[in-house]
């Protein structure tokens, strides 16, 4: 599958400072649109005189984030945009906690805080915001002679948009045709979508279909990537004569090779084939058994039907 995703795109790389830690003292795993929270606990001995939060680095083509904040207390709580600054210097466990009220996809990266004091003897702390690897959801379905092929992920960072392949004995290609969704909302986070139909006259039994993340992480791309199989003609397949109201058509049934339909007058009507004989679509009449399609003791068909295929030219004398 990594063979699939030479497309991705290539990532920003940021300049860092020498002077940063070279190594985050802490690692959050945040959900988009969710609140995340860091906590630092170094115990102070003297107010600070002022705390800076910089984003040093990020994943994304987007402006890096730093905001300054003065202590003018020894407890305050203080907004700035969508972060929230909470300092208590009487508590041992937790001094300093900085919040960001909704994660969006600009959030993640590497942060900086620097705690500031009068005399010029700073400290620093690093801490990295990265995103849990979302959840890639494919629901394929069928309906008579049309697969429905419906690829989601949700709350989601590290995907820019879906693609959906046909696979086939090791070889892939692509489904041209898709409609591709993608929004952004504060609380949801990001949404990308894929939506595809196709005939099953372009399908086989044996091919599978996959949804597949663009993402700039091949191997997780390929993990995330989902695979499904051609739906055989189930229960959701059923002869339908709303196309032949006036005249006549004739369908297989999906269980009994030696058992058919016919549609006359927009009535559905079961019929059988003589004996030593089966429905064959292709020729639209019953045929002599042919063992590669259809079972003479159990009249069931060698490979499940994919579609339920109407023909009109039947020849039934």
């Amino acid at each position: 599958m990594l063979s699939l995703l030479k497309y991705l795109f290539t990532s920003k790389v940021q300049k860092r400072d020498s002077n940063d830690p070279p190594t985050p003292s802490l690692i959050v795993d945040a959900t988009v649109g969710e609140q995340i929270c860091i906590p630092y606990t170094q115990k102070f001995t003297r107010r600070p005189s002022g705390i800076q939060v910089e984003q040093v680095s990020s994943p994304y083509f987007s402006a890096l984030s730093s905001f300054f904040i003065n202590v003018s207390s020894d407890t305050f709580s203080q907004k700035t945009g969508d972060w929230i600054v909470n300092f208590n210097i009487s508590r041992p466990d937790q001094q300093l906690r900085i919040m960001k009220e909704n994660a969006t996809c600009h959030s993640a990266g590497i942060y900086k805080i620097t705690i500031k004091y009068d005399d010029g003897n700073d400290t620093s702390f690093k801490f990295k915001i990265s995103f849990k690897v979302p959840q890639l959801e494919q629901i394929v379905t069928r309906l008579n002679d049309k697969v429905f092929v419906h690829c989601e992920m949700k709350k989601t960072c590290m995907a820019s948009s879906l693609a959906l392949f046909v696979n086939d004995k090791g070889s892939s290609r692509l489904i041209p045709d898709i409609d591709v969704c993608s929004f952004t909302d504060k609380n949801s986070g990001t949404t990308v979508s894929a939506d595809a139909i196709i005939h099953v006259s372009q399908l086989s039994e044996n091919q599978t279909i996959s949804c597949v993340p663009l993402m700039m992480n091949m191997e997780l791309a390929a993990n995330l990537t989902s695979t499904s199989g051609i739906p055989v003609c189930d229960g959701d397949c059923v002869p339908d004569c709303k196309d032949n109201p006036q005249g006549e058509a004739y369908f297989p049934d999906k269980n009994d090779c030696t058992q058919f339909y016919q549609c006359s007058n927009g009535q559905l009507v079961s019929q059988s084939c003589s004996p030593a004989t089966y429905w064959s679509t292709s020729k639209c009449t019953c045929v002599h058994f042919n063992e590669d399609i259809c079972n003479k003791d159990t009249y069931r068909f060698l490979s499940p039907l994919l579609s339920i295929e109407k023909c009109t030219n039947a020849s039934l004398a």
